[in-house]
């Protein structure tokens, strides 16, 4: 009798417990939801203030030239950051997922830091970089980085980069190295192993860093107001037009960029799933 009503007291206190946590992530849940849709109110509230209803405001703002010169520039500038990424990235991923190196914190270490660090201290470096001897010299040879749109890459690649090396490196740790062991067994030289082995059964995974890489660069701020400038029609990318309409008080403009960017969010998150990611920074 009296280990029945402990069995059922331990039971209440178990859905108890089950329930307390579903409260606090149901919580957390709907306060984000609001906090991005409260967007869609304030545009639903300009047609109840004479200002026109919310879908015509968004409808004329999409059609603001400036808006559709930051958003192609966000798209192009966030499609060469992730090229280079992933040139990059994946040879990083992989020595980071085959091999035991020296000073592996360390190298951890570094690599992270860019995914940490506030974004401006990374727009501040860059800028502080090229006024040393050897961005001068840079700038000669390559001609310049500061305050223009090739900024905005260079900008976007150092935030980025970490995020597909991060998901592309947890793609070959699922993998293993047994298939690529078998190949080599079997006449493979490592390279023949690496293309026709490891990037074949690695593809859905590195196509998911590439579509993380992507969104994280387009949605760079920080790096690139500090490092290329806020100017309207040259380094007026999605998140500085944000800004600039915010600042002088165009709030429909800014707020139709806003849901633009969610919207890419949603859609890069269901793709990285939908291609299986996993493992989004480690």
């Amino acid at each position: 009798m009296v280990s029945a009503q402990k069995a059922r007291f331990a039971d209440l206190n178990n859905k108890a417990f089950i329930a307390l946590l579903g409260a606090i992530l149901l919580l957390f849940l709907t306060a984000s939801a609001l906090v991005l849709l409260s967007n869609v109110w304030y545009l639903a509230r300009g047609a109840a203030e004479g200002r026109g209803s919310g879908w015509a405001l968004f409808l004329s703002s999409l059609r603001d030239p400036e808006n559709h010169f930051a958003i192609r520039l966000s798209i192009i500038t966030a499609a060469i950051t992730t090229a280079i990424s992933m040139v990059v990235g994946i040879p990083c991923a992989y020595v980071l997922s085959r091999y035991r190196l020296p000073g592996s914190k360390l190298i951890d270490t570094i690599l992270d830091l860019p995914i940490v660090v506030p974004p401006p201290v990374m727009g501040i470096s860059l800028l502080i970089l090229f006024q040393t001897a050897l961005g001068v010299w840079l700038e000669k040879s390559t001609g310049e980085w500061v305050y223009t749109q090739r900024g905005i890459v260079l900008a976007q690649f150092f935030i980025a980069c970490s995020f597909g090396v991060r998901a592309i490196k947890v793609t070959f740790d699922t993998l293993g190295r047994r298939h690529e062991d078998v190949a080599r067994t079997l006449g493979c030289t490592h390279l023949q192993a690496f293309f026709r082995v490891v990037l074949p059964m690695a593809q859905s995974g590195i196509l998911a860093g590439a579509v993380m890489t992507w969104a994280r660069a387009i949605a760079e701020f920080g790096p690139i107001l500090f490092f290329c400038g806020a100017t309207r029609w040259k380094t007026e990318v999605m998140p500085i037009a944000m800004f600039l309409n915010f600042s002088v008080g165009n709030i429909e403009q800014s707020i139709a960029l806003v849901i633009i960017m969610i919207s890419i969010s949603v859609v890069t998150l269901l793709t990285f799933k939908k291609l299986g990611g996993r493992g989004y920074l480690w």
